[in-house]
């Protein structure tokens, strides 16, 4: 009889990024395979600045999914400021450019599971494991425009769209949605 293999959360802060740098950077470049040879703001060096750049807040916080010695996915963020919230476009409520004022919102800039553990809640637990005990009242990302099916499991997860972005001049278009962490997590 083979023991069943549970996914273990790991959290990580700023001060030990050195030692999980490469495992992130391994799994984006899996992940991000396809669009990273088409679309340069997906290559693994932009990548790897943007890491950097949002592992250098003091705030940065990571959420690690793995089985075994297996890294399954992770999600990572860092309290959003308020600039980024004031240049968004198409905004559905004046209150929206406030957004980040005062640390009241977690930016969530990365989540990702490697395909073997897709579509059997890592992501969701990933998720959940990274909120968990946040001290924002809100939680914030960025979905592609041109991903309607992801965008639809935000949805279900409890996030809604509030504005448009597009936060470099060759990223895509994306929405920015926002999850209140004071709310029971939906199914």
């Amino acid at each position: 009889m083979t023991t069943p293999r549970v996914m273990t959360v790991t959290h990580y802060t700023p001060a030990e990024f050195p030692g999980i740098r490469q495992q992130l950077l391994d799994v984006y470049a899996e992940v991000y395979a396809v669009e990273a040879r088409t679309d340069p703001f997906f290559s693994l060096p932009r990548f790897a600045a943007r890491l950097d750049g949002h592992a250098r807040h003091p705030g940065w916080a990571c959420a690690m999914g793995e089985i075994g010695d297996e890294v399954v996915g992770y999600a990572y963020g860092r309290p959003d400021s308020e600039d980024e919230w004031r240049t968004m476009t198409t905004v559905t409520a004046p209150e929206v450019r406030d957004y980040g004022v005062g640390g009241n919102m977690f930016g969530l800039c990365e989540i990702m599971v490697r395909a073997p553990w897709r579509g059997a809640g890592a992501a969701r637990t990933i998720h959940d494991e990274l909120m968990r005990d946040r001290p924002e009242p809100r939680a914030s990302l960025l979905v592609e425009q041109s991903h309607p099916r992801v965008r639809a499991t935000y949805e279900r997860w409890g996030y809604q769209a509030v504005a448009t972005s597009r936060p470099y001049p060759d990223a895509p278009a994306y929405d920015a949605m926002v999850l209140d962490l004071s709310a029971a997590p939906a199914d």
